[in-house]
C-alpha cells in the first residue's frame, strides 16, 4: 500500500509540517476572534485537541480509515502502528495532522461556552470513530465512496465539511453565548486581537500549501499547478471579502476580508488538483460570496450563533468546493457530466448526514454527563478564569482604562483586585476618576450657565449671530431642503431718531416676539445684527419659503407696537439650488432680495 521514493517520503513530511502549522493558524484566529476573557480558553483547545486528536488517531482512528478494508466501510489494521515501516509512518504522520485539523475546525463553532473536558470527550470521538470512518468511505482505496467514483482531492468535504457539520450540531446543541440575542437585536461582540486574525490567515494560508500540495503524495511537476490554483483561490477569495464590503458600503472588516480567504482556500481544496487556473480564481470567488450569504442566514434567520463562521466557511464552502469537482473537472473514465455530479452530490449529502447524526449523539450524550455547556456565572466570567484558573490582571486593567479613556464615560469604577499590585493601580485610578466625576459635574453647572448667556441675544432673547453660525456648521442644514429668509426693519433710523433709542431696543423685542410666535419649532431664528433678523427655515421649496415670509410680514404689519404703533419690515430669501451651496452664499442672494424689497417701496417680500 505504502510505496514511495525517498523524495517522495521526504516531500510529505515537509507538508506534514506545513499543516502541523494550521493548528497554530487555527489558534491565532480564534484567539484574535473570541473575546479577552475567552482566548486562553481557546488556545487551550487548539492545543489539547491535537493532543488527543493525534493520540486516539494513532490508537483508533488511522486503522478505521486506512486499514484492511471491510465491505468498503471501515478498516480492520492497521491500529497502533509500530513505525517500523518508514513510508507508513510518513502516511501516518500527514494524515495524523488532517484529522488534528478537523477536529480543530469544530472549536470555533462551539468556542466561548463548552465545557473543556466536554471539548477532550469531543476531539477523542471525532478523531478516533466520526472522520476516520467517513474517510474510509470517501479515500480508502475500496471505500464505497470511493469505489462509486466520488472524488475530495485534499478533503473539502472529508476534513471541512465533517468538521463544519459537527461544529453546527455543537452550536445548535449548546445554543447561542450569553447576550448574543437580546430583544430581537443581534449584538456584535467585538473580537480581542485583530492582529492576531490576519497573522493566523497569512500561517493557515502558508499550512494549505502543504494541505493541498502534499495530499498528492508524491513529488512531481503536478504539484507547481496544485499550489497555484490553491494560491489562486485564497487570492481571489480575499478579493470576494473586499468586495462584499464594497457592496455593502461599509469599510473592509477584518473578519470578512480574513473569513473570504479562508473560504476560497476550503472551496479549493477537493478539486486543486483538476481545475485550471481561471475556474480555481472562481471557486475562490464565490467562495467568499457563499460563505457571507450562508453565515448571515445561519445567524439572522435561523439564530445559531457561530463565532467563528465555522459552519458557513468549513460547512456550505465544503460542500460547493466539492460540487465544484463535479460541475467544473474534466470527467472520470465511463461517467457523464450528470452522474459524475451525481456521484459528488452523494458523497456531500452521506457526509452531512453522518456528521449531523453523529454530532447531535455525540452532544446529547454531554449533555446528559453535563459535560457540555459551562454555568451562566462560568461563563459571564469567562472561560480563562472558570475552565484554567488563568488569570490577566494587568491586561484586563489596562483594557478597562482604555476603555474609559476612548468612550469618555468615567461613571463605572475598574475592578479593583485587593491581592495584586494592579490593584494598587485600579485603586488610584478609581480615585482619580471619582474627583473627575465631581469636576464633571461642576463644569456642567457652569457650562450650561456660560452656553445660554454666549449663545443668546441679551436684548431680543433669541440666538445672536455666532450661535446662528455655530449651529448651521454643525447640522449642515444646507445639505437638505432649507431655505434663508432675512428680515429688516423699514425705517429704523427714524424710529430711533424720533422716539429714542430705548424705543428701539422695545421694537425689536416685540418683532422678534412676533416672528418667533409665527414659525415652527424647528425653525431657527437669530438676531443677525442692529434691525436685521435672520431666519432658516425647513421647506420643500421656494413657494413654501415664501408663504412663510408673507405670513412673518403681515403679522408684523398688523402687530400694534408700544409708543411707535405700527412697523413694517422688507424681507429676503434665498433657497438653494443644490446642497453645495454655502452659507455665504445663501446669504448674499438673500439679501440681494432684500435689498430688491426695500428699492420696490418696502414692507414686501422679494426671494432670488
Amino acid at each position: 500500500m505504502y510505496n514511495y521514493s525517498n523524495i517522495d517520503v521526504l516531500w510529505i513530511l515537509v507538508c506534514a509540517f506545513l499543516v502541523f502549522l494550521m493548528q497554530f493558524g487555527f489558534a491565532l484566529i480564534e484567539t484574535g476572534t473570541v473575546r479577552s476573557k475567552n482566548t486562553i480558553n481557546v488556545a487551550m483547545k487548539n492545543l489539547i485537541d491535537t493532543i488527543f486528536g493525534v493520540m486516539f488517531f494513532w490508537i483508533i482512528g488511522f486503522g478505521l480509515m486506512f486499514g484492511t478494508d471491510v465491505m468498503g466501510l471501515f478498516g480492520t489494521n492497521s491500529f497502533l502502528i509500530d513505525g517500523k515501516n518508514y513510508h507508513e509512518n510518513a502516511f501516518f504522520f500527514f494524515q495524523a495532522m488532517f484529522a488534528a485539523t478537523a477536529i480543530t475546525i469544530v472549536s470555533g463553532a462551539v468556542a466561548e461556552r463548552i465545557k473543556f473536558n466536554g471539548y477532550i470527550v469531543v476531539a477523542i470521538i471525532v478523531t478516533s470513530v466520526i472522520y476516520p470512518i467517513f474517510g474510509h468511505w470517501a479515500w480508502s482505496e475500496h471505500g464505497w465512496l470511493k469505489t462509486l467514483g466520488f472524488l475530495d482531492f485534499a478533503g473539502s468535504t472529508v476534513v471541512h465539511s465533517m468538521g463544519g457539520w459537527i461544529g453546527l450540531a455543537g452550536a445548535m446543541f449548546l445554543g447561542p453565548r450569553l447576550g448574543k440575542f437580546r430583544k430581537g437585536e443581534i449584538i456584535y461582540f467585538a473580537p480581542s486581537n485583530h492582529n492576531m486574525i490576519v497573522f493566523g490567515v497569512f500561517i493557515l494560508t502558508f499550512a494549505w500549501f502543504g494541505f493541498n500540495a502534499g495530499s498528492l503524495l508524491r513529488f512531481d511537476g503536478e504539484v507547481t499547478a496544485i499550489l497555484l490554483n490553491t494560491l489562486l483561490a485564497a487570492t481571489f477569495g480575499g478579493f470576494g471579502g473586499w468586495l462584499i464590503s464594497l457592496i455593502n458600503k461599509e469599510k473592509v472588516g477584518v473578519e470578512i476580508f480574513s473569513f473570504g480567504v479562508i473560504a476560497g482556500l476550503v472551496g479549493i481544496t477537493a478539486g486543486c488538483d483538476r481545475f485550471d487556473t481561471m475556474t480555481s480564481a472562481f471557486v475562490g470567488l464565490s467562495s467568499a460570496f457563499l460563505m457571507h450569504i450562508f453565515d448571515q442566514f445561519l445567524l439572522k434567520k435561523l439564530k445559531i450563533d457561530d463565532p467563528l463562521s465555522v459552519v458557513s466557511i468549513h460547512g456550505v464552502v465544503g460542500v460547493w468546493g466539492t460540487l465544484s469537482v463535479g460541475f467544473f473537472s474534466y470527467l472520470p473514465e465511463d461517467m457523464t457530466r450528470l452522474e459524475f455530479i451525481g456521484v459528488q452530490a452523494l458523497g456531500v449529502v452521506v457526509a452531512f448526514i453522518v456528521a449531523m447524526v453523529f454530532g447531535l449523539l455525540l452532544f446529547y450524550c454531554l449533555y446528559k454527563l453535563n459535560l457540555l455547556r459551562v454555568a451562566k456565572k462560568h461563563e459571564v466570567l469567562g472561560l480563562n478564569v472558570s475552565e484554567h484558573n488563568a488569570k490577566l490582571p494587568w491586561v484586563e486593567t489596562i483594557e478597562s482604562i482604555v476603555k474609559i479613556m476612548r468612550t469618555g464615560n468615567i461613571k463605572k469604577k475598574i475592578y479593583e483586585d485587593r491581592n495584586s499590585e494592579i490593584g494598587l493601580v485600579a485603586k488610584f485610578f478609581n480615585y482619580l476618576l471619582d474627583i473627575l466625576r465631581k469636576k464633571q459635574i461642576e463644569l456642567r453647572k457652569s457650562n450650561s450657565v456660560l452656553k445660554i448667556k454666549s449663545e443668546i441675544d441679551p436684548l431680543t432673547q433669541i440666538l445672536n449671530r455666532r450661535a446662528l453660525m455655530e449651529y448651521i456648521v454643525n447640522k449642515n442644514f444646507f445639505e437638505n431642503t432649507w431655505g434663508m429668509i432675512i428680515i429688516d426693519i423699514d425705517k429704523f433710523k427714524s424710529i430711533n431718531d424720533t422716539y429714542g433709542h430705548n424705543v428701539g431696543d422695545i421694537v425689536l423685542k416685540e418683532l422678534s416676539k412676533v416672528v418667533s410666535n409665527n414659525i415652527r419649532e424647528q425653525d431657527i431664528f437669530a438676531r443677525w445684527g442692529g434691525e436685521e433678523f435672520v431666519l432658516v427655515i425647513e421647506a420643500p421649496s421656494i413657494s413654501h419659503l415664501e408663504l412663510i415670509a408673507e405670513k412673518a410680514r403681515v403679522a408684523i404689519e398688523k402687530h400694534e407696537f408700544d409708543t411707535v404703533k405700527k412697523v413694517t419690515a422688507s424681507l429676503g430669501i434665498c433657497f438653494p439650488k443644490n446642497a453645495n451651496e454655502s452659507f455665504e452664499t445663501i446669504f448674499e442672494h438673500a439679501d440681494a432680495a432684500l435689498y430688491q424689497a426695500k428699492k420696490l417701496g418696502r414692507n414686501r417680500v422679494c426671494s432670488w
